[in-house]
């Protein structure tokens, strides 16, 4: 016996969920295929000043109700709402549950069936919207005049069918019907949901009308199609500091490939500025970030991000604990950097390392130069100072400052490191630096001309590759 989990927004509309519901049963019994149903109690907000409010909150509590049972585990969702039909598109996009639409499949089996001629019982969405999805193969029979109030009446409550004198719903539908037949259709689609509850009666009493409610049931349970796979979507700790954060964002903007707004990188930035001084904790006892960073990463998992990133060189000696809790792999904004530098410059590179003594001192530099055969040199204590004073000086970068006495401070280290050294590379291994002194791939500085890497760009550069390759496996942004 096989299984199925399917959920159904019966808080949209109760009774004609049930029916989903008995039918998803019935179905899988059928099929030796036990169904389990899971139930949204999600429900569409009754009233609404204008209608493009009263169209946007249908469109919400849909997608609610499908998330609500995305979450849940269910293999499909069907939203027991006729009108939800036309943006079904539209919803599908935000999810990765498949919705199946209650009129799946439809268009082919009337078709394989000779059946030309349709007519619509009712009038919650439009003609047009039927006659786009069914294709020129068909032809929809027009209403006559007399039957919109009779449709309007029959979309209201119970008591109001009363106030007009209806004997009940089934008998005016069935008058609706038969004039639809008189027209020259040859079957019947209820084109309200209200009204597709009654079909099973009215197919009994000899009216030739589509049971959208069965049809979406069996559709789900015979041919549920496979999730869809999820856009990549980033997710980047900020406020390491501010400004750092969104030299990161703007550089992952620019490195981007796109021609419109639609072909740029999801990305979701958990900015926290009072996460705790990661250099002031690894060198003078200071408030420990771990947890903070911790919350932030746990978020953004949350939030179903692909990969995490952090634009703090710093904060990375704190990533080995937060990857012990946190499944979401990191893009290491260190290894990014010295990929680039191992590509360009292969053993020949000799990097000099321009950073926060904190990030001196941990190794996470060193240790991957280390590991990949390059060599590596950091600035001596007086120049380590200036570099230092570049960062957290009061004319330095995290005071606002991007040029006068924080480059000079810079520059000074930099000189020292080609000079003394005979680097042909320099690493801005604070991301506060590149917002004194830009990337580039042929930098004069004390005589030499030496390659200047962002390790910023760099990851930006990796995460659009990573983004780019993801797409190319999905088909989907």
């Amino acid at each position: 016996m096989g299984f199925k989990k399917i959920g159904v927004a019966c808080g949209i509309n109760p009774l004609p969920g049930l029916k989903i519901k008995a039918w998803l049963i019935a179905t899988g019994s059928d099929l030796d295929m036990e169904v389990e149903v899971v139930e949204s109690a999600e429900e569409m907000p009754l009233e609404a000043p204008t209608p493009r409010i009263a169209l946007g909150d249908r469109k919400i509590a849909a997608f609610l109700a499908a998330s609500e049972l995305q979450k849940a585990g269910c293999e499909a969702v069907i939203i027991p709402d006729v009108r939800t039909e036309p943006f079904l598109p539209e919803l599908q996009k935000e999810l990765q549950v498949p919705v199946i639409s209650l009129l799946a499949g439809l268009p082919e089996s009337l078709k394989a069936e000779g059946i030309r001629r349709i007519g619509l019982l009712g009038r919650a969405v439009p003609q047009e919207f039927y006659e786009k999805l069914f294709g020129a193969d068909f032809e929809f029979v027009k209403p006559s005049e007399d039957l919109a109030p009779i449709y309007d009446i029959l979309q209201s409550p119970g008591e109001a069918l009363k106030k007009h004198g209806f004997s009940s719903e089934n008998e005016e539908m069935m008058k609706a019907g038969e004039k639809l037949l008189e027209a020259g259709a040859e079957v019947l689609i209820p084109n309200c949901t209200q009204m597709a509850r009654f079909a099973e009666e009215l197919r009994l009493r000899g009216l030739p009308v589509i049971d959208l409610l069965r049809n979406s049931a069996v559709e789900a349970v015979k041919a549920t199609p496979k999730r869809l796979p999820k856009p990549f979507k980033v997710g980047l700790i900020g406020g390491l500091g501010p400004a750092a954060t969104v030299d990161l964002y703007d550089k992952i903007v620019k490195a981007t490939p796109a021609k419109t707004d639609q072909e740029h990188i999801k990305v979701v930035v958990e900015q926290n500025p009072q996460i705790p001084d990661r250099t002031a904790s690894l060198l003078h006892g200071g408030v420990d970030p771990t947890l903070a960073m911790f919350n932030c990463a746990k978020r953004l998992e949350d939030d179903e991000c692909d990969a995490i990133i952090v634009p703090c060189n710093t904060a990375h000696a704190f990533l080995p604990y937060l990857q012990r809790f946190i499944r979401t792999p990191f893009i290491n904004m260190q290894q990014a950097a010295l990929d680039e530098i191992k590509a360009t410059l292969g053993d020949k590179a000799r990097i000099g390392l321009l950073a926060t003594t904190g990030t001196v001192q941990t190794g996470i530099y060193s240790d991957k130069a280390k590991a990949m055969g390059l060599a590596m040199f950091v600035p001596d204590a007086e120049h380590q100072e200036r570099v230092m004073a570049a960062i957290y000086g009061p004319k330095g970068a995290k005071a606002g400052f991007t040029d006068g006495v924080c480059r000079d401070d810079l520059l000074s280290a930099a000189e020292v490191l080609v000079r003394d050294h005979g680097c042909n590379c320099l690493i801005l291994g604070c991301t506060e630096l590149p917002l004194i002194l830009d990337e580039s791939d042929d930098f004069e500085v004390a005589g030499a001309h030496v390659v200047v890497i962002d390790p910023t760009a760099a990851l930006a550069r990796k995460v659009v590759k990573t983004a780019e390759e993801a797409f190319e496996r999905t088909g989907i942004r």
